[in-house]
């Protein structure tokens, strides 16, 4: 009965999406809005663009 129960809420955390993704992207797209102000465009997008591509690489 117990082995069940850990393996349920084991199962319910990683489906949960927790936001690990969102977490290692913030600072990506900080920087990426800071760089916007005092650089060109391009060089903030491509810096926010980092942290889009590791939001979607982790799954969780």
């Amino acid at each position: 009965m117990r082995l069940t129960t850990i393996l349920t809420l084991l199962i319910a955390i990683l489906f949960s999406g927790c936001g690990v993704g969102s977490l290692v992207a913030l600072p990506f797209k900080t920087v990426g809005a800071v760089a916007n102000v005092v650089a060109p465009d391009a060089v903030g997008d491509s810096i926010s663009a980092v942290g889009d591509a590791a939001d979607a690489a982790i799954p969780f």
